[in-house]
């Protein structure tokens, strides 16, 4: 499944992805995971998801885009203003910036990487849906699992 997806979207760096359960912010502590895991990227969220593939013994794979690289440390107005449910704590980002608005060239710098990620990922979905993968129903998929 991976040299068949690496075919479908060239552009794309095969790899293994660490899931984490909280966000690894600092450079430092990307580096280090790197090191200890060869991982080129952890999220929070696929770990989870491949749990529940292999209890149901799904084939799995991630496809994953990059907001936030291993050189730059997310700055603390990016981690207070994450909701549990991915939203935007807009109010606790406001706040974070009032007590240290020297952070605001890295916030403004976070949004614009996680703008390109995601056109990155539509990038990548488009290429899924011209190769007839695409339009999954996420709601009938939760019933079947």
């Amino acid at each position: 499944m991976v040299e068949w997806l690496a075919a479908a979207l060239p552009n794309a760096h095969p790899g293994t992805v660490v899931g984490a359960d909280q966000i690894i912010a600092s450079a430092t502590e990307k580096a280090a995971l790197h090191a200890h895991t060869g991982a080129i990227a952890v999220d929070m969220e696929s770990h989870i998801a491949a749990r529940v593939a292999a209890r149901h013994n799904l084939p799995f794979a991630i496809l994953r885009t990059i907001s936030d690289s291993a050189d730059h440390a997310l700055p603390p107005a990016a981690l207070v203003g994450m909701k549990p449910d991915g939203g935007v704590a807009l109010g606790a980002i406001l706040a974070s910036l009032a007590r240290n608005p020297a952070q605001l060239p890295a916030l403004i710098r976070t949004g614009r990487e996680a703008g390109a990620a995601f056109s990155a990922l539509r990038r990548a979905l488009g290429a899924l849906e011209a190769l007839g993968i695409g339009g999954l129903d996420l709601r009938e998929f939760t019933l079947d699992v």
